[in-house]
C-alpha cells in the first residue's frame, strides 16, 4: 500500500495552521444548530445527542433537524438573516456557493487558534487542503469521507462455482461477469448494476485508462472532463458491450440507489459500487444469511497504468458558521468536540444510556444502538487518534485500506451542469443509441458551448 504524500499546499497549509492566533471569547453560552444526518434518528434519540453534546462542550445547545428538504431549508434560514443560527451542516459541493453569497465565514482564523482544530497529528493537513478556498477555510468536519468501490457477493461466486477475478483490467472483469452470467442461476439475475446517470459508481472502471471522473482543473486554471476525452473510448465500449451482452442490469439506465442495494442484498447482482461503509452495511443486514449466504467483498476496480487504483471520494460533509452567527465562539467548540474521542463517540454509537451502555468496562449497544447501526451522522470520525470502541461491521476494515487511492472531484460551480450533461450522455452511449465517437463528441461540444471546458 502506498503512503499519501503531503504537497506543497498542505505543507504550507500545516504551517499556517500552527500560527498562533487569539481568538476573543464570547459571552452567549448557546449555539443554535442545524443539522441535516447528524444527530438523533428520532426526538427522544436527539435529546439523549444534545444532552450528550452540552456536556462536551458546557454549551446549551439547540439542534435543528429538518423533517425533508434540507437544502432548502437551509437557503431560506440564510435568506432570512441567519435566524440566530451558529453552525450549520452542508456538503462540500455547495460550499462555494455560500461563500459567494457571503453565508458562511472566514474561520480561518478561528481554527488556527485551537489547539485541537490545528493539531495535524489530530485532522490531517491533507484533509484541511482539500477544503481550503482561496487559502481561506470556512468549515469545519462532520466526519472522515470514505470512498465509492466494487463489492462482489462472493457467496454466490462460492456456490455457483465462478471463478475468481484473475486480473484487474476491464477484460478481467469482463470474463468474470461473463462467467457469473453462465453459471448463477438466479431469476433475474445481473452480474453488475450501476447507478449510470449520476457517474458515481464509474471512476473505478475509468482507472484502467489513468481517467479521473468530473471536471479536473490543471495549474494554469485550464478545465477538462477525462471521461470524455478521447482517451476514455474503450472504457465506453466495454460499458456498451456489457449493456448489450446482458452483462449490465439494463436497470442501470433507471435505477435509483436504493433498488440497487436491494437488488445487491437479495443476490440478483453480483457486483456494485457503494461506498466502503456499505460493505459492512451490506454483511450486518444479511443477519443469519453472513457468510454462507452472502457476504460483500471489497475489491479496487481497475489499476491505471501506474498499477494504482483510482478512486472516487465523496465530497467532504462539513460545518460552517452563518456570517450573522453570535457566538462563533461556541460553534468552534462544538467542532473541537467532534474532534475529540468522547465526539467521535458520540457522532458514530450515539449517546451513553441510550444507544449503548458501559458494562465492565465493554461497549454494549441497547437495542436502539443496534438499529442505530453504529452511525450518528459520522460512522469515520475526522480525528487521527479515533479508536474505534466496536469493531467496524464485516469487511469494512478491508474496503477503508483502498481509502488511500481515493481523491475528491472539484467541486465548482458548473458540476451540476457537468452531470447532466455527461449523466445524460452516458445514458445514451450505453444504451446504443449513439455511437461511443459520436457520444463523445456530441458531450465535448456541449460541455465547450457551457463554458465547463476550455
Amino acid at each position: 500500500m502506498k503512503l499519501l504524500k503531503q504537497s506543497a499546499v498542505a505543507l504550507s497549509l500545516l504551517a499556517v495552521l500552527s500560527a498562533p492566533m487569539q481568538v476573543l471569547a464570547q459571552e452567549d453560552n448557546t449555539v443554535d444548530i442545524l443539522t441535516n444526518v447528524t444527530g438523533g434518528k428520532d426526538e427522544a434519540d436527539m435529546e439523549a445527542f444534545v444532552a450528550e453534546l452540552e456536556a462536551l462542550t458546557g454549551l446549551t445547545i439547540n439542534m435543528e433537524k429538518p423533517a425533508n428538504d434540507y437544502g432548502t431549508v437551509l437557503l431560506q434560514k440564510l435568506a432570512n438573516g441567519g435566524e440566530g443560527l451558529d453552525l450549520i451542516y452542508f456538503g462540500q459541493d455547495s460550499m462555494a456557493d455560500l461563500v459567494e453569497q457571503e453565508g458562511i465565514m472566514d474561520i480561518t482564523e478561528y481554527i488556527q487558534g485551537s489547539e485541537i482544530l490545528s493539531d495535524t497529528s489530530i485532522i490531517a493537513a491533507e484533509e484541511w487542503e482539500n477544503i481550503t478556498l482561496d487559502g481561506k477555510i470556512y468549515a469545519g468536519f462532520n466526519k472522515k469521507e470514505v470512498h465509492r468501490l466494487p463489492n462482489i457477493n462472493q457467496a454466490i461466486m462460492t456456490e455457483y462455482g465462478v471463478e475468481d477475478l484473475q486480473e484487474e483490467t476491464l477484460e478481467g472483469y469482463y470474463n468474470l461477469f461473463t462467467d457469473m452470467k453462465e453459471k448463477v442461476d438466479i431469476e433475474g439475475f445481473y452480474p453488475i448494476n450501476i447507478v449510470l446517470s449520476t457517474l458515481n459508481d464509474v471512476q473505478p472502471w475509468f482507472a484502467s485508462q489513468g481517467l479521473k471522473t468530473g471536471i479536473v482543473v490543471d495549474e494554469n486554471g485550464n478545465r477538462t472532463v477525462p471521461i470524455v476525452s478521447d482517451e476514455s473510448a474503450p472504457v465506453w465500449e466495454w460499458l456498451r458491450t456489457l449493456y448489450e451482452e446482458e452483462l449490465l442490469d439494463p436497470a442501470s439506465l433507471t435505477d435509483t440507489t436504493a433498488e440497487l442495494r436491494n437488488k445487491f442484498q437479495s443476490s440478483q447482482t453480483g457486483l456494485v459500487v457503494d461506498w466502503a461503509a456499505w460493505t459492512g452495511l451490506y454483511n450486518a443486514n444479511a443477519a443469519a444469511d453472513y457468510p454462507d449466504n452472502f457476504e460483500a467483498i471489497p475489491y479496487g476496480g481497475t489499476t491505471n497504468p501506474d498499477g494504482d487504483y483510482m478512486l472516487h471520494r465523496g465530497a467532504a460533509s462539513l460545518w460552517g458558521v452563518p456570517t450573522t452567527s453570535d457566538n462563533v465562539e461556541g460553534a468552534i467548540k462544538v467542532l473541537e468536540a467532534f474532534a475529540t474521542q468522547e465526539g467521535g463517540i458520540l457522532l458514530s454509537l450515539g449517546a451513553e444510556g441510550y444507544d449503548y451502555n458501559l458494562e465492565d468496562g465493554e461497549y454494549v449497544l441497547t437495542e436502539q444502538g443496534e438499529l442505530h447501526a453504529k452511525d450518528h451522522g459520522a460512522p469515520f470520525p475526522i480525528s487521527e487518534q479515533f479508536e474505534a470502541p466496536l469493531p467496524f461491521n464485516p469487511g469494512v476494515d478491508e474496503a477503508m485500506e483502498f481509502l488511500q487511492f481515493a481523491s475528491t472531484e472539484e467541486y465548482l460551480p458548473e458540476s451540476a451542469e457537468y452531470m447532466e450533461i455527461v449523466g445524460q450522455g452516458a445514458l445514451n452511449i450505453v444504451s446504443g443509441e449513439i455511437t461511443v465517437e459520436e457520444g463523445l463528441a456530441q458531450m465535448q461540444q456541449a460541455l465547450k458551448d457551457a463554458g465547463i471546458i476550455d
